[in-house]
């Protein structure tokens, strides 16, 4: 890694965000945000593309950083005899680079290997515009072929779903990138097994680690949700467009047994 993480207290926002470009069922269609001093205040300032909420400071870190230290986390994950060791190699990458001390490389290292009740990885950049795309032969449109070859390249086979040649038609919400060839459904089964829960956090973090690299519009996982259009409010509470708050569904809908990613559609911003 080509600089030290820096830490950064938690501060003003002064970034408006942008409208969404999916379906309704992956976020709602909104203007830009009021660029007044009040809507300004209320979330972090960003320092650099990515952060870790590491105790009273965010240690921030550059968009190749964050990419170094998921593929690092889904290396080690290849190869460490378990989840303790993984976490100290993990530590000891962080702390290589001599800004984060043993405490916060830790709690650092714990989110990026998935631990339950660790910080999770969040990153924010300016969501670029891209042209539309039509499926190829698998289904999916190149963006998101790319996008899984990537992740192989980093993870190995990953059983995945939601797509299929010629398209598919139903099984997912009106709407949906799945119908498009834009989604892809990643399965870390049997749900109930922390092990591939845990696993399911390492890939979704990497796979925003990566967003800007594959224009990612959303990433699903464990009741949470990341979008390109609020990148900057990092993990938000998800809730199926089925289901509602008290009730989120069932295992399938709250996505606790599987990664759902987006890849951005191409079409003018603000529009379906």
């Amino acid at each position: 890694m080509r600089r030290g993480l820096r830490s950064c207290g938690v501060a003003a926002l002064a970034a408006a965000l942008v409208s969404c470009t999916s379906s309704a069922a992956e976020q709602p269609l909104a203007g830009p945000a009021p660029t007044t001093a009040a809507a300004v205040t209320e979330a972090p300032v960003v320092i650099n593309d990515c952060w870790f909420p590491a105790g009273p400071a965010n240690v921030s870190l550059t968009r190749e950083q964050a990419q170094a230290l998921t593929d690092r986390a889904a290396e080690l994950g290849r190869t460490a005899r378990s989840t303790g060791r993984l976490v100290e190699a993990l530590a000891t990458t962080v702390r290589s680079t001599g800004a984060a001390d043993a405490a916060a490389a830790r709690r650092i290292a714990a989110g990026l290997a998935g631990l339950p009740g660790a910080a999770r990885l969040v990153c924010a950049w300016p969501r670029a515009a891209v042209e539309p795309q039509g499926p190829g032969p698998t289904g999916l449109v190149p963006r998101a072929r790319q996008l899984r070859t990537a992740w192989t390249r980093a993870f190995g086979y990953l059983p995945a779903g939601g797509f299929a040649s010629g398209g598919v038609t139903t099984g997912h919400v009106d709407g949906s990138a799945h119908y498009e060839g834009r989604a892809i459904d990643v399965f870390f089964r049997p749900r109930g097994d922390r092990e591939q829960h845990r696993r399911g956090w390492v890939f979704a973090q990497w796979v925003l680690a990566h967003a800007a690299d594959h224009q990612v519009l959303s990433i699903i996982y464990d009741d949470h949700i990341w979008t390109s259009w609020a990148a900057g409010l990092g993990w938000r509470d998800y809730v199926h467009p089925g289901a509602t708050m008290r009730h989120r569904g069932n295992a399938v809908l709250r996505h606790l047994d599987h990664v759902h990613v987006a890849v951005e559609s191409g079409r003018p911003f603000g529009v379906r």
